[in-house]
């Protein structure tokens, strides 16, 4: 299965990658995350439940980040597994300034195995696009938080950096080596009030359904007043 696209964020492309890169905004804008541990330098686990079509089930997964090129491009190597199957594949992002704005495109391959594929791959890659979707515009609400919100100065920071020493430094055949640093380990588990739960994904995928058909409602709205009109009739004719 491919599948690739492209998403318009109003935010300057720094912002844009600052964001893709905290894993407090990657846990709240994976749909159905409830937690997400960084293991290591660019290497994350997590417990997604997904309530959307095909792909319905909670998965367990790992994805590492290669290819890092800041603030242009990444490359995402994932695995995952449920009760439902087994999803191996890789992805690209790519951000492109466009006059303070950010074109962010992705594309994508994956192999699904088990139960899972049995069910058709235009189900799948259907359910994983109103996913992707559902992602980025909450990633796009979390970008305007970070934007709207104050700068702050960090004064003292600044004070401590230009004070003088006290005593004397030491020189560098002094100094002794600094051990390598161990790898961060972080975990965020995401309150459910929180989380991009699978009612907000649906209500999201309606929402935009709508706003892309616009004559939608009032065709359902037409075959109610037939379906409530026909019963009547049936009723009078009994």
């Amino acid at each position: 299965m491919k599948i690739s696209g492209n998403y318009t964020i109003d935010a300057p492309r720094d912002v844009v990658w600052e964001a893709l890169n905290d894993i407090d905004v990657l846990a709240r804008v994976v749909p159905g995350c409830e937690r997400l541990e960084q293991i290591g330098d660019n290497e994350y686990e997590g417990t997604i439940k997904i309530g959307v079509q095909a792909i319905r089930g909670v998965y367990n997964g790992r994805i590492r980040i290669e290819d890092i090129d800041p603030p242009n491009h990444y490359k995402l190597i994932a695995s995952g597994k449920s009760a439902n199957g087994v999803v191996d594949g890789f992805g690209t992002v790519d951000l492109v300034n466009q006059e303070g704005k950010t074109l962010l495109m992705y594309s994508g391959e994956a192999q699904v195995g088990g139960t899972l594929a049995s069910v058709g791959q235009r189900l799948i890659e259907g359910a994983s696009r109103q996913l992707i979707n559902q992602s980025l515009k909450a990633l796009a609400e979390q970008v305007a938080v970070r934007v709207a919100a104050p700068v702050a100065v960090a004064g003292a920071a600044a004070e401590a950096s230009t004070a003088p020493a006290v005593g004397a430094p030491l020189t560098t055949a002094e100094a002794p080596a600094a051990p390598p640093p161990a790898p961060e380990r972080r975990t965020v588990v995401v309150p459910p009030e929180e989380q991009l739960r699978p009612e907000s994904v649906i209500f999201g995928i309606v929402n935009d359904f709508i706003a892309e058909r616009p004559w939608a409602p009032w065709i359902i709205v037409a075959f109610l007043i037939g379906y409530i009109l026909g019963r009547a009739r049936n009723r009078r004719e009994r």
